[in-house]
């Protein structure tokens, strides 16, 4: 069974999640169950602008939307440096791994961490998306 996330922001919601925990069988089963406060996390239209941006910038550098990101995670949010084979040639590399993802931000964090990327674009390599 996969775990169930009730967000309990009415008194219909929250209803709703004491009954189904009323429900759960205790034969021969246990149960976790969380409480905690509701942190929004990064909304979809937050998201689309941020790769619109890693591409405009990708096309003036010449690098992917996704080189681009990673490098954007790295500067903003710190990165580790950890030996890595390379595939093709078995060589020993050094990479930069970023120290946070922007998967895992709430909407605040996620568009702090966009604000300094489209400055930092714009400042760097003048890319901007305007009011898209």
């Amino acid at each position: 069974m996969t775990g169930r996330t009730f967000i309990l922001d009415t008194p219909e919601r929250k209803d709703r999640c004491v009954s189904v925990i009323g429900r759960l069988p205790l034969d021969n089963k246990v149960w976790d169950v969380t409480v905690e406060p509701h942190i929004a996390r990064r909304t979809n239209s937050q998201n689309t602008r941020l790769w619109l941006l890693h591409t405009a910038a990708g096309e003036h550098t010449g690098y992917s939307p996704e080189e681009m990101h990673e490098y954007s995670l790295c500067r903003f949010f710190g990165f580790a440096e950890r030996e890595v084979k390379d595939l093709f040639t078995g060589e020993i590399k050094t990479k930069r791994v970023p120290l946070k993802r922007s998967s895992t931000r709430n909407k605040k964090e996620f568009a702090q961490f966009m604000e300094k990327t489209e400055i930092w674009y714009i400042e760097e390599f003048g890319v901007f998306l305007g009011d898209q």
